[in-house]
């Protein structure tokens, strides 16, 4: 009697392992599966991302490829109208670029430049070249000033418009003398006063386009 009940313990302490090692097993493959499944997820997402992110990159590479093509017809359309006689619009644009590569400037800036000063203040300037080499040396000032990108605009604009007005007053004044000293300092030094005495000579209309100009290449070196 007690050997049978001795295999009878055995027999249920084997079928507890085949259960338990079942179960075990089962619980294997849930976790491979669920591991699959997160993998196959993680890929997924991992593809839709990839895909997405190409997709934002491929529009914004659109945009920027319309707006520079935009950029650069605007500005062949403005360079044709000051062009010199005899001249191209390309022979312009490229002293331009040469004149960006010498001022470490940005081509578009310049052209930018260029183009307002040969349609608002064309009369102060003798031929397209000229207008390049002012807007280069004041490129150059601006760099070596430190003048920010921001500041650059801001006095370039300026002087365009006392350009324009045939004198340095007002508010492009107070530009100037902010932004781009050293075009101050050239001034003051060409008509022969302190840097404080600009003021009284831009309220009587003394600096005018010509001594801008005058100034600005007599200190190019």
């Amino acid at each position: 009697a007690a050997k049978k009940q001795l295999a009878a313990a055995e027999s249920e302490i084997r079928k507890s392992i085949d259960q338990a090692t079942q179960a075990q097993q089962r619980f294997d493959r849930s976790v491979k599966n669920t591991t699959q499944s997160a993998n196959s997820l993680t890929s997924s997402v991992k593809r839709m991302a990839v895909g997405l992110a190409t997709a934002y990159l491929s529009a914004r590479g659109i945009q920027s490829a319309i707006e520079a093509a935009d950029t650069f017809i605007s500005t062949q359309a403005r360079l044709d109208l000051i062009v010199d006689e005899g001249q191209s619009v390309e022979q312009l644009r490229d002293t331009i670029y040469a004149a960006s590569q010498r001022a470490r400037g940005d081509f578009n800036a310049m052209a930018d430049s260029v183009a307002r000063l040969g349609l608002l203040a064309g009369d102060a300037f003798d031929t397209t070249a000229e207008m390049v080499a002012f807007t280069e040396t004041m490129q150059k000032a601006f760099k070596v000033s430190g003048a920010s990108i921001q500041e650059q605009s801001a006095a370039m604009y300026q002087l365009t418009q006392a350009m324009a007005a045939g004198r340095l007053q007002g508010d492009e004044f107070v530009s100037i003398m902010e932004n781009a000293p050293m075009l101050a300092d050239a001034i003051a030094k060409f008509v022969g006063v302190s840097k404080g005495e600009l003021k009284e000579l831009s309220a009587e209309g003394k600096i005018t386009s010509d001594v801008i100009k005058g100034a600005l290449f007599a200190a190019a070196d």
